[in-house]
């Protein structure tokens, strides 16, 4: 009968970037602060504040507003993108327009 012994003594030189590890890179930790409230919209309509038909719209409902955000109004049933001023019937706000260029 055979045994395999593992020596874990070294030998050579190590690797110059063994102490450079990055994660990688994942939208989810960059563009959400809270999962729970967090929503995503594909805008259709006039290009209105920078945002194209066709952009993805991440939206917020927990952020704090404050004059000049732009949010999402619910309007007689249906969502519409407008600058904030105080309005009471504010859905959520975006927080980030995704494009593709």
């Amino acid at each position: 009968m055979s045994t395999l012994e593992i020596n874990s003594r070294t030998t050579g030189f190590a690797s110059p970037a063994e102490s450079y590890v990055d994660k990688r890179l994942d939208l989810n930790d960059l563009i959400i602060k809270d999962i729970y409230s967090t929503f995503y919209f594909r805008y259709k309509g006039e290009d209105m504040f920078g945002v194209k038909d066709g952009d993805v719209l991440v939206v917020d409902k927990s952020e704090i507003l404050k004059k000049g955000d732009i949010v999402i109004v619910v309007n007689q049933k249906s969502f519409k993108l407008e600058e904030y001023f105080g309005q009471t019937n504010v859905w959520g706000k975006i927080t980030w327009v995704l494009n593709k260029k």
